[in-house]
């Protein structure tokens, strides 16, 4: 288990959101789009790619269209595990998949999927200033 999902604030898709989730989903969204480079400047750990994220993002999207069903959003679990699985060793994936089962089991009513959502879309959109160098962990 990493770092990330011991700081998720699982208890906040519980009740209500607050800075607390909105700091998590900046830095996590933060290592998600930034590569980790070694003493010689190669990249050691990319980071997770838009369309790594997208695809999860979407999948969260259409069930949010559908409305809350605990079936269908448990089973999300192994959509990123196929993920996972089809990556070679990048482990800000696995970090993002331990994180994101970690709130899916948090959820289990309609209230809390709707937090889980936007705790997520916060994270998707550090993701992406991260990625594209417009924001860092100090901002």
């Amino acid at each position: 288990m990493s770092k990330w999902t011991d700081e998720f604030p699982k208890e906040e898709i519980k009740n209500t959101i607050t800075d607390k989730s909105v700091d998590f989903a900046k830095k996590f969204g933060n290592y998600l789009g930034t590569d980790v480079r070694g003493d010689r400047g190669k990249i050691t750990v990319s980071k997770l790619t838009t369309n790594q994220l997208r695809k999860f993002f979407g999948e969260v999207k259409r069930q949010q269209m559908s409305g809350y069903n605990e079936t269908d959003f448990v089973l999300l679990k192994p959509k990123l595990a196929y993920a996972v699985g089809r990556t070679k060793g990048n482990s800000k994936i696995t970090d993002f998949y331990e994180v994101m089962c970690a709130a899916i089991n948090s959820v289990s009513n309609e209230k809390q999927f709707k937090n889980f959502i936007k705790i997520f879309e916060a994270i998707v959109a550090y993701h992406k200033a991260a990625e594209e160098g417009k924001i860092s962990d100090n901002n």
